[in-house]
């Protein structure tokens, strides 16, 4: 059986995406070894196989693979994981925004450069057929375990107000806002905030806490509707069929957004300009995006019911 390392970059959105390439390998009968900041956290969620956290020392943490697939993801991590090529590992690699100038000429046979105009889900499931014949669906290493009910508390809304930067974030107070427009219609709104992050946000909020990953995947997938950021929430919403809405600048849509569910994406007005100098629209986005705007874009999409669940 052929070992390969999956190496993931750091997100949970990442992280989920490229195992898809791992489930389908497995299919085939292939021993497929994730390595992720994350997945451990996903507990009972997780199929059968082998998640393993980052490796301190990558050359050691490979040696007794027979080949390695990298989500390239420009950091001296990546940089150094491909450099293992020059000592005779095949690393086949997902470039998601790759450029000649800065990585060189494509290995045939070994590297996949993603098309920036599609989801990172088509883009990994046509990467899984180029390079190892493949014909991979949309699921990946996440199963929902036994006694959970999909979309169960159907008047229930996650709200997820932060993500990985400040700049893709919508404005809090708009968020806080949204909320009590949202229980004012008879919906259940719960925000979803790490330990470090309920500090910037009133005492008293709605927002339970998710000691484990696979705590916030059981809260996501019997939720009613899920909005936020783009953020690794996003696309566990998305994966789960779960309707959702995702606020942002759009400048790097469609590569990452969501791609399982599609999700309602939620734009500053068109005709907000980025005057040279002034970049309003990739700067100053999120304050022309108003909570009357929002609420009425999300409010339909709570009719929508679950279509495709890739389990």
């Amino acid at each position: 059986m052929k070992r390969i390392a999956i190496i993931c970059a750091a997100g949970i959105g990442d992280a989920l995406i490229t195992s898809i390439a791992a489930h389908h390998l497995r299919k085939k009968g292939m021993d497929a070894v994730v390595f992720s900041p994350h997945l451990q956290g996903f507990g009972r969620w997780l199929e059968e196989g082998e998640y393993l956290p980052y490796a301190e020392d990558w050359a050691e943490a490979l040696r007794d693979f027979e080949a390695v697939l990298l989500q390239h993801d420009n950091t001296p991590r990546a940089k150094s994981i491909l450099g293992l090529r020059a000592k005779g590992l095949p690393v086949y690699v997902f470039y998601t925004n790759y450029r000649l100038s800065k990585h060189g000429p494509l290995l045939q046979g070994f590297d996949f450069p993603f098309d920036e105009g599609l989801p990172m889900v088509e883009n990994t499931k046509a990467g899984v057929k180029a390079l190892f014949g493949i014909e991979a669906g949309g699921r990946s290493v996440l199963s929902p375990p036994e006694g959970l009910v999909h979309r169960k508390f159907g008047q229930r809304v996650l709200i997820h107000p932060m993500s990985t930067s400040e700049d893709k974030n919508w404005v809090r107070e708009r968020f806080l806002g949204l909320a009590k427009k949202l229980k004012r219609r008879g919906l259940e709104p719960l925000f979803i905030l790490s330990p470090s992050e309920r500090d910037a946000f009133p005492e008293g909020l709605p927002a339970p806490r998710f000691p484990t990953l696979a705590d916030l995947a059981n809260a996501v997938y019997e939720s009613g509707a899920f909005i936020g950021n783009d953020s690794g929430p996003a696309h566990l919403a998305s994966y789960f069929s779960i309707p959702l809405a995702v606020i942002c600048q759009g400048r790097q849509m469609p590569l990452w957004s969501p791609g399982w569910h599609a999700p309602r994406l939620i734009l500053p007005p068109r005709w907000v300009p980025n005057i040279k100098g002034m970049r309003l629209r990739e700067n100053k986005w999120k304050y022309f995006i108003t909570t009357k705007r929002v609420l009425n874009l999300f409010l339909p999409m709570l009719k929508q019911n679950s279509k495709t669940l890739y389990y």
